[in-house]
């Protein structure tokens, strides 16, 4: 295995020899591989660098579960496609595609700026793993669900549909992968899809032993939607001080004091959503804190123009994602070029980065309001380590509310993270070849069960200068701890 840090001295990797050798192509071009342990399967076809600069083999499809049908491009690892191990992305939302990540983020390349192709992304997290993209719920980007079923509308049920996926991907398609070690990563709204698919993976695992073994080993989430009472009380302090890494706060005095003011209501009205998590209480458990918090800043928010609650120093540049690299991303997606090497179905009409119908299916249910401890503590407690990592600049999923959060977490560990104070850590930054403060972090290494020896790692690391779409905006930064962390290095 090839692994170098400092990453300003990792070498430009050529095409990497491919680790699976598809099956002859059926006559519609893709690969149909079946389940042996079900009905489903998974049709795909390779790919190649004039659809992605990626620098390494690639590979879209389907999987297909009855009327639900989950979209997914794969990526090679540039590093050791044969032994390195397996890295998953899902973008949040809820609703969102995971080709914002891809094409946006820690894809290996990413759209240009005229949206009619791509450019290797040397920072890409393929780098030194295998790297797939999902967009899923069902329902999500190119991902669909036959005429007259129902969307899924919470984080269990879509990890369901995920597993049956990983379970299919890694024993029938990419063996190799059965024995590697696997990450789940994503950002936003993956606060609430990857502790909740862990958790699907761990306990499925313990109950179905003779069937394929998703062989999880940590989780790295970024600017997480862990804990919405927390970020609704990080609100505050990420708008009226300067902890953020700002020279002066976004809120004057005034707006501060009515925020202030609300917040014990907003507190106690998300406490009794918790406690009894029915949908009627937990949407006006949003509502009260929305009108007196939130919606100060969100209501100025997600237009051409308007605030940007993914990075409070700049406004936004396009619709409701704020980033142009949106607007790119949508063009190329859209074209005749992509959609000849994909194939979508005829009932697939257009690419959307955004599904309004998932965000809707999961506004029905109270999945948006109610916090991952209970998972997060789970994965924890079955050896699974878990890393929330932060962009200090955005408001949506803010630091400050991920800090109350991490420190709150019951959990074997609590005692000692909580009573750690964060520390500041460093790595090479690109633009210098220097090595520097790029932000803090914390972490403790706990053994959670007298029955084995493993520990448990749990850390927060933040990142200054960067928003919620940290790997867009530091993206050097992002391949050196997503690699510290898969491969277990440390930070400090």
């Amino acid at each position: 295995m090839m692994l170098l840090l400092p990453f300003a001295s990792l070498v430009s990797l050529g095409l990497a020899a491919t680790q699976h050798v598809l099956r002859p192509e059926s006559t519609d071009g893709f690969q149909v591989f079946q389940s042996k342990h079900s009905d489903h399967s998974i049709r795909i076809r390779q790919q190649d660098e004039s659809l992605c600069a990626a620098g390494s083999a690639q590979y879209t499809g389907w999987l297909d579960i009855g009327p639900k049908h989950l979209f997914f491009w794969y990526f090679e690892s540039q590093n050791d496609p044969t032994n390195d191990p397996l890295t998953l992305w899902m973008t949040g939302g809820p609703g969102g595609s995971s080709m914002i990540g891809l094409f946006e983020e820690t894809g290996p390349c990413l759209v240009n700026e005229f949206g009619n192709g791509t450019n290797y992304n040397p920072w890409g997290w393929s780098r030194n793993s295998s790297l797939l993209f999902v967009d899923q719920p069902v329902g999500v980007g190119f991902s669909y669900i036959d005429e007259g079923h129902e969307l899924p509308g919470d984080s269990p049920t879509a990890a369901i549909d995920m597993h049956r996926f990983l379970q299919l991907f890694v024993s029938e398609v990419f063996p190799q992968h059965l024995n590697h070690p696997f990450h789940l990563s994503g950002e936003s709204y993956a606060g609430k899809y990857v502790p909740a698919l862990g958790t699907q993976i761990v306990k499925h695992n313990k109950l179905y032993p003779n069937e394929p073994q998703i062989q999880l080993r940590s989780c790295l989430v970024g600017n997480g939607y862990h804990s919405p009472k927390n970020s609704a009380f990080g609100y505050w302090e990420t708008l009226c001080t300067t902890n953020p890494g700002v020279p002066e706060p976004v809120f004057n005095k005034t707006r501060c004091d009515i925020m202030a003011a609300n917040m014990p209501r907003c507190m106690e009205v998300m406490d009794t959503c918790i406690g009894r998590p029915d949908p009627a209480l937990c949407n006006a458990a949003t509502k009260v804190c929305v009108d007196g918090i939130i919606g100060w800043y969100d209501n100025e928010s997600a237009y051409k123009g308007g605030r940007n609650r993914f990075d409070i120093t700049h406004t936004c540049e396009y619709d409701d994602l704020c980033y142009i690299q949106g607007a790119w991303i949508d063009q190329y997606l859209n074209s005749k070029k992509v959609w000849d090497a994909l194939s979508p179905p005829d009932h697939i009409k257009r690419f959307n980065l955004t599904s309004f119908a998932i965000s809707e299916a999961f506004e029905k249910t109270s999945d948006e309001q109610t916090s991952t401890d209970y998972q997060v503590r789970y994965l924890l407690e079955n050896q699974v380590s878990y890393l929330a990592y932060q962009g200090n600049l955005d408001l949506a999923c803010n630091t400050a509310g991920n800090f109350r959060w991490s420190n709150s977490l019951v959990w074997k560990g609590q005692a000692e993270f909580s009573s750690k104070y964060l520390q500041p850590w460093k790595s090479i930054v690109s633009a210098t070849g220097k090595n520097e403060t790029v932000g803090t972090m914390k972490e403790v290494r706990v053994r959670t069960s007298e029955s084995t020896e493993a520990e448990s790692r749990f850390a927060l690391v933040t990142v200054n200068d960067a928003g919620h779409f940290l790997p867009q905006d530091r993206p050097d930064v992002a391949l050196d701890f997503m690699t510290r962390w898969i491969y277990d290095l440390p930070f400090i």
